[in-house]
């Protein structure tokens, strides 16, 4: 941009009542603050500041943006808060901090998304400084965003803040202005390869020039996909020796993770597959570095190409980004597998066993427990589980399905609301009549429903539904029983009295009849067998002692079960 397009010029104040005027006009900024510091000097009651005027060709009009200011009109101290307020940050280079940077990504991401720029490449090209700096009031609406936040926890106003990120801002504004003009910003042309520069930097105590290097190469690209391209061939152009080969990779881990930062970043490096479920397997299967997964194999290259990298360890800003992704796109509302909720099932126990066994500290297990929590409250909204149960043909598959999908169900609350759904499933008129007046015979329906028992009480549902649960399967099975009268034809037949005791014993310790009332029926009529007179009479026959053992072994177990409840 030409110079003859830029002009500074100083405003002043003189007292809290006067209007602001124009006191000069200068084409060298930092020439203009100096003469505002000058005028401020000289006007102790009064307020200066300095603007920042740039033509825009379009509009064929300056726009103007405040790049420095002083004064009491404009950071008069709050009676209520008296501190310094210091910021974690207090030079240029704090900037290019970790915690500093996310602050930038934050509170202008739609700059940085819109001009394909990340908060490493702001801080070390004077382009993009400038470009930021005169394009508007963005710049300033961030820094009142971070001052309105740090004065909410602070002990300084709005005010105070407001100034020091200012003149923070403008310290390292002038610093880049002037390494650009004095050459001391490096030009990524003069090296053949990223392992030269490397080499040629990795003696100096910061990374700063690299880094103005990198910064320098990347602003030949348009768009975060060709940047990150250009990133992952610098991967292969590592120097050979150390230090300068750790030095190379921690400064293109930097780079790299600013890029997957974003989500525009992070949808060109795994593409955009039509379903959900599709990206959260390609980031799994990045960050556990599986470079043969069968998701990677229609990814973008550069995809597979930090997978193998992620296997060496030496991208930890990156594999932080992926696991932050992973579990971003998982606690989102979307269904996995819009169209298959059988195939989202086990796609989401697949991921869970999967990242339980690649879990650390970027992925720690409190974060997914609570992801997979999100992930499994998508599973029982009514429409889901209608599309679910939609192809099962008797109600004892939907009973089945229902049970089957507590195994990939996480946490308490989400399995508190599957038991309501099967307890809602086992009350309803078409499940109770295909158990109750069924086809075949009624002992094996009532040995389906023990099992479903058993499956329910085995399951990890809160005490109270688990409970609610076998209570539920029991009553459904008293009343087939009541229907069917088995238990009445067993007890009143023409057996021995000793061998319709034991047949009823049997279909409690067989699982034949669900555990509760309905095992508490068959083992009452079978008491009564044994201690009616026939019943004594036979026990009294030493050729029964063999079967009285084994209705003494059953009673036994029958005792324990019940204890054991």
């Amino acid at each position: 941009m030409a110079a003859a397009k830029i002009h500074y010029e100083v405003f002043v104040k003189k007292h809290r009542k006067a209007s602001w005027t124009l006191a000069e006009a200068r084409p060298d900024r930092e020439d203009a603050i100096e003469f505002a510091k000058n005028l401020l000097d000289a006007t102790p009651t009064g307020s200066v500041r300095v603007s920042k005027e740039r033509f825009d060709e379009e509009s064929r009009a300056f726009r103007s943006f405040t790049i420095w200011e002083e004064g009491a009109e404009k950071f008069e101290t709050e009676a209520e808060k008296t501190g310094d307020g210091s910021l974690p940050c207090l030079s240029p280079d704090d900037l290019t901090n970790p915690s500093a940077r996310d602050t930038m990504s934050r509170v202008m991401n739609e700059w940085f998304v819109r001009k394909q720029v990340t908060p490493m490449e702001l801080m070390h090209s004077p382009e993009h400084a400038e470009d930021l700096e005169s394009g508007g009031t963005e710049l300033q609406h961030a820094i009142q965003k971070v001052a309105v936040a740090s004065a909410r926890d602070g002990d300084s106003t709005v005010h105070a803040y407001v100034k020091q990120l200012l003149e923070l801002t403008t310290k390292a504004f002038d610093r880049i202005y002037k390494d650009g003009k004095s050459g001391r910003l490096p030009k990524f042309s003069k090296y053949k390869t990223y392992a030269s520069l490397v080499e040629a930097f990795a003696g100096e105590k910061s990374p700063y020039k690299i880094r103005a290097a990198l910064a320098d190469r990347l602003s030949d690209e348009r768009g975060f996909g060709k940047k990150l391209s250009v990133l992952m061939e610098f991967a292969t152009e590592l120097p050979d020796a150390d230090p300068a080969r750790k030095i190379g990779c921690e400064q293109l881990d930097i780079f790299l993770a600013e890029i997957l930062n974003f989500e525009s970043g992070m949808t060109a490096l795994i593409g955009s597959p039509e379903e959900l479920g599709d990206q959260v397997q390609r980031l799994a299967d990045i960050f556990d570095g599986s470079d043969d997964a069968e998701s990677l194999q229609d990814a973008p290259t550069d995809a597979r190409t930090l997978t193998r990298l992620m296997k060496t360890g030496r991208l930890p800003a990156c594999k932080t980004m992926i696991a932050s992704a992973l579990l971003e796109r998982l606690r989102r509302p979307r269904r996995m597998r819009p169209k298959d909720v059988l195939a989202e099932v086990k796609l989401a126990r697949k991921l869970a066993q999967k990242l339980v066994m690649a879990q650390g500290p970027d992925l720690a297990v409190d974060a997914l427990q609570d992801a997979f929590a999100k992930r499994s409250a998508r599973l029982l909204t009514p429409e889901t589980i209608g599309d679910f149960l939609e192809k099962c043909e008797t109600p004892d598959q939907e009973i089945e399905n229902l049970l089957a999908l507590e195994e990939n169900i996480v946490g308490a609350q989400n399995k508190r609301k599957l038991a309501g759904y099967i307890r809602a499933a086992l009350g309803n008129h078409k499940t109770e009549g295909w158990f109750v007046s069924g086809e075949g015979r009624a002992i094996d329906r009532l040995h389906r429903l023990t099992g479903f028992q058993a499956r329910a009480l085995k399951g990890n549902y809160p005490e109270e539904d688990k409970s609610g649960l076998s209570a539920a399967f029991d009553a459904l099975g008293q009343k087939v029983l009541e229907r069917s009268g088995l238990i009445d034809a067993i007890a009143n037949g023409k057996s021995p009295a000793l061998d319709r005791a034991a047949s009823l014993l049997k279909l409690v310790t067989c699982g034949a009849i669900p555990a509760g009332k309905c095992a508490m029926l068959a083992q009452q009529r079978a008491v009564q067998l044994i201690r009616s007179e026939t019943g004594l009479e036979e026990a009294r026959a030493d050729t029964e002692r063999a079967k009285l053992a084994d209705i003494e072994t059953m009673l036994k177990a029958i005792s324990g079960q019940s204890a054991a409840a």
